[in-house]
């Protein structure tokens, strides 16, 4: 994908998230907004009780946007049950055919996204809407309950005022739906990060390089190179500095390494001070001389923390996997190679 297709996604992904961020406020609005035109709309067609019956979903939409400034999820309940008055009192004055019970059903699919911290309460709330539903197109249509009066004004606006609120409802439906589902595959893709990748340094993490390895086909499988990485006499920068020095430090080397490993290889933070930058496709020698040039930018690295500047030094073992080697003992020898390194006086690659 080219660059400007990227920042049109980037955009629109930043649209989606403000749009995500501030769901209840702007449903608040598209209420008042809504309210506020059927309330003009009725002034003019001269059906004074609609006017009014609006006008007051107008003032209780426009008190909870601007005098309490209220849009939390409490405030969509309440949102809810108001829309269900609202199309209960519609229904009764002019009867099924105006579409006003369409809310109820609109708004029994959109309480899932606006309200999700309510849990199963919602299924209550569903269930609530669908009764209402029924028992009011049932009372109303067997009664044959109609307001003559606003029916003789209504009439010749009956086919307008169904589709209007069937679109209403149709894009309220639509736009939970859509961004329900953003919303989710959000969260999913947070999930499946944190899977993957350790919390401290963001490098992957030891599940991730174990599976990734294991699920490559055979027919893909190539040679590779594993190097085993500890920082040296860590667990004395803990003890002098203190742990959130020492976890500057992780997140420094870890930066190193995702830069020696680029877009290509895997940096993976194997568990605690110890790291593993998996190479495929590569040969021994020219991972000795990446890592090479790793050791020598961690040893002049100069990190500030805890008010003091601390130097430290970076200790390797390379070990060489064949395509249908087992991974398990590539890692074994390159630790193997690591604690020989250390023997021999930290802060060197050792093959």
């Amino acid at each position: 994908m080219n660059e400007s297709g990227m920042k049109i996604i980037l955009k629109m992904q930043k649209a989606v998230d403000w749009f995500t961020k501030n769901r209840n406020m702007l449903f608040l609005a598209v209420c008042l907004t809504i309210h506020g035109i059927y309330t003009l709309i009725f002034h003019f067609i001269d059906v004074w009780q609609l006017s009014a019956l609006n006008m007051f979903s107008s003032a209780f939409y426009f008190n909870l946007l601007f005098i309490k400034k209220d849009t939390s999820e409490h405030s969509m309940v309440l949102t809810y049950f108001e829309i269900m008055l609202f199309s209960v009192l519609s229904e009764i004055a002019l009867g099924p055919d105006y579409g006003f019970f369409l809310y109820i059903v609109g708004m029994s699919a959109a309480v899932f996204y606006l309200a999700p911290s309510y849990g199963n309460k919602r299924f209550v709330y569903q269930i609530i809407g669908i009764v209402t539903t029924l028992a009011l197109e049932g009372f109303v249509c067997i009664l044959d309950i109609r307001f003559p009066g606003i029916q003789q004004v209504m009439t010749p606006y009956q086919t307008s005022f169904y589709l209007v609120n069937i679109g209403i409802t149709g894009t309220i439906v639509l736009a939970a739906t859509f961004f329900y589902s953003k919303e989710t595959e959000k969260v999913w893709k947070s999930l499946e990060y944190s899977n993957n990748h350790d919390a401290l340094t963001r490098l992957y993490n030891r599940r991730f390089l174990e599976r990734y390895i294991e699920e490559i086909p055979y027919g893909k499988r190539t040679d590779f190179v594993i190097a085993m990485v500890d920082i040296d006499f860590f667990k004395k920068v803990n003890d002098t500095y203190g742990h959130e020095a020492g976890d500057k430090v992780l997140m420094k080397v870890a930066s190193c390494l995702q830069d020696t490993a680029g877009k290509d290889n895997l940096a993976v933070r194997w568990g605690g001070e110890e790291f593993i930058l998996y190479f495929p496709d590569h040969t021994q020698e020219l991972v000795y001389a990446k890592m090479e040039e790793l050791r020598r930018e961690v040893e002049s690295l100069v990190i500030q923390a805890a008010g003091c500047p601390i130097q430290i030094t970076i200790t390797s073992g390379i070990a060489c996997g064949l395509a249908d080697s087992n991974y398990e003992k590539v890692i074994r020898s390159a630790d193997e190679k690591l604690y020989l390194g250390k023997q021999r006086g930290r802060n060197r690659v050792v093959v």
